[in-house]
């Protein structure tokens, strides 16, 4: 990593510039960490406006806010029911940290709507969760009814899987069963409440199976690998639910077997989550849902720091999120 002087950046016509806080690192920037990119990356930000642009009346400067990671027109049918994620003028998405510089530096320049209001209640830190961390994974857990199941497995547990331990177990759901590489993020994972399952020295199907008799009622796939994605489907029982929330490769291939066919199982797979459940979330951490959510983040440096904070993140040395956090 290079820290460099840039000039502050100014906010144009319908922007803001926010003044980091908090923002926290995501495997999904990891191949541009290693082969390098044309900006500075960082899209779980949460800071405090310091600028508004003209034609902006929905955040003042002062204002605390999280950075809502997609560009969206507000406009459609779709934008108008708060359902941004689909927004019919954006289909492919410009995102916070890919299309224009992120959140590792100590100002950014976004549009104003998306700068989300974060409770005055919640801390820097909190916001940086209810993004990724927890919004993605609810989001999914959302749209399988993951409160109607039993047991579950979750397969990864990075933070967006550990984020599906903490939803699940919040939700009610008696038995819930993870697994993953990392020795460290299964341990956080049994401190969330779930059953931690060690691979490759326990086989997974044998005792998902064996634990139920007939397989989970919804299995999560967070890693993004057509493998474990595999895995997942395998390990539902007959008209079980299967959640993709891993960013699998753009040209991978899923090959189906007589077994996978047979189950009349649901798939769904998601993607980030939209502004309206945001504002859910938000009210739903403040109640105190989100109960265990501070075990989630372990590790906070300084921009100073960013270095030794991509080694410990990147080479799966810590079990939790890892925060750039700014004065």
């Amino acid at each position: 990593m290079v820290l460099e002087e840039k000039t502050t950046p100014v906010a144009g016509k319908g922007q803001v510039v926010v003044a980091v806080k908090s923002c926290g690192l995501c495997g999904s920037e990891r191949d541009n960490y290693i082969n390098g990119y044309m900006h500075h990356q960082g899209h779980e930000v949460a800071g405090v406006v310091t600028q508004v642009g003209t034609d902006v009346t929905n955040v003042r400067p002062g204002d605390r806010v999280v950075v809502y990671l997609t560009s969206f027109c507000g406009e459609c049918t779709y934008c108008q029911q708060g359902l941004t994620t689909m927004c019919l003028n954006y289909p492919e998405k410009e995102n916070l940290g890919w299309a224009y510089p992120g959140g590792f530096a100590e100002y950014l320049v976004t549009n104003a709507q998306n700068a989300l209001p974060l409770d005055e209640e919640l801390s820097f830190e909190d916001g940086v969760l209810l993004l990724d961390t927890l919004g993605t994974p609810f989001h999914g857990l959302r749209l399988a009814r993951a409160e109607e199941a039993e047991t579950a497995l979750v397969v990864g547990c990075g933070t967006v899987g550990l984020g599906t331990v903490l939803i699940l177990k919040a939700l009610g759901v008696r038995e819930v069963y993870a697994t993953d590489l990392s020795p460290f993020r299964l341990e956080m994972a049994q401190e969330l409440g779930a059953v931690p399952l060690k691979v490759p020295e326990t086989p997974v199907l044998d005792f998902v199976k064996e634990k139920t008799g007939v397989g989970v009622d919804l299995a999560v796939e967070a890693v993004g690998n057509p493998s474990t994605l595999v895995q997942a489907i395998k390990a539902v029982r007959f008209g079980g639910v299967v959640l993709g929330l891993g960013e699998q490769p753009d040209d991978f291939s899923l090959e189906i077997d007589l077994e996978m066919r047979l189950k009349d199982l649901v798939t769904i797979r998601s993607w980030y989550f939209p502004v309206k459940e945001y504002f859910e979330n938000m009210k739903l951490m403040k109640g105190g849902f989100f109960a265990n959510k501070d075990k989630l983040v372990t590790a906070r440096f300084p921009l100073e720091e960013m270095q030794t904070a991509c080694d410990l993140f990147y080479e799966g040395k810590t079990n939790g999120k890892v925060l750039i956090n700014f004065s």
